[in-house]
């Protein structure tokens, strides 16, 4: 994944931005088309409004599938002068513990279950 990545930054023609001293691939850009890094750093004034196609309210689970998106966002935030600041160090651990631990688990479960279930249908 990471060299499929890292191969495609040759293509990239926008101008990079750089966040902590370190070259990203996409640019900052509010773009109405595609996710940037304006989407990280405005989510719910662009990203959300501009590019969720599908999870807006009315989608079954919509308000469970909030909850938890939003639940892992703010888990490692505080309040900074009345305003809600993620705190980078917690941010990145929390990104490793749900995609390089909870998730892949997740998906070894789904896969260990449906396994079965279909051993008991062969049957």
């Amino acid at each position: 994944m990471i060299i499929i990545n890292e191969s495609y930054r040759f293509n990239i023609m926008e101008k990079n931005w750089t966040y902590a001293g370190v070259k990203t691939m996409n640019s900052a850009v509010y773009d109405l088309n595609k996710c940037s890094w304006a989407c990280h750093n405005s989510t719910t004034n662009h990203c959300l409004k501009n590019h969720i196609k599908i999870i807006k309210p009315g989608f079954p689970l919509y308000k469970q599938i909030n909850d938890f998106y939003w639940g892992i966002i703010n888990f490692n935030s505080k309040k900074t002068n009345g305003k809600k600041v993620s705190n980078p160090k917690f941010y990145a651990t929390m990104n490793l513990i749900f995609l390089v631990v909870l998730w892949p688990l997740l998906m070894f479960y789904l896969l260990i279950n449906y396994l079965k279930l279909r051993r008991r249908v062969k049957k």
